[in-house]
């Protein structure tokens, strides 16, 4: 069954340009972008409220409340519910077809994520 899972994961993987390689690579990528991007935005926002007179961070949030900006958090956070919605599938076409504890943890995780960036991205679809 994990053998039949892996070459169904692999053709669907192979159909795009991307290696697998180079798919974990940009799905790692995404992940690390939007989770920076997040950090720097609630830390600029946070110094920003404790030091209102900082020109450099008034000028530094200006940049990030830009509709560019939040057009690239926007995509990545589009990017990322593709994946998890792929990975969220796979997971619970594996657990359908034999439980395992591994499975069933992975489908749970991949279907929590996959709310979450759903929540996350109406959120930014708001700010834009």
């Amino acid at each position: 069954m994990v053998s039949n899972i892996t070459i169904i994961f692999n053709f669907i993987i192979s159909q795009w340009s991307l290696t697998p390689q180079a798919f974990k690579d940009a799905v790692l990528f995404a992940a690390l972008t939007k989770c920076v991007l997040a950090v720097i935005w609630w830390t600029t926002r946070v110094l920003a409220a404790k030091f209102p007179a900082n020109a450099a961070l008034s000028v530094f949030q200006g940049l990030l409340d830009t509709r560019p900006a939040k057009l690239v958090v926007l995509v990545l956070d589009i990017t990322l519910i593709d994946v998890f919605l792929f990975f969220a599938c796979v997971a619970l076409l594996d657990l359908h077809r034999g439980f395992s504890i591994f499975s069933l943890w992975t489908a749970a995780l991949f279907s929590f994520l996959l709310v979450y960036m759903v929540m996350v991205a109406h959120k930014d679809i708001k700010k834009y």
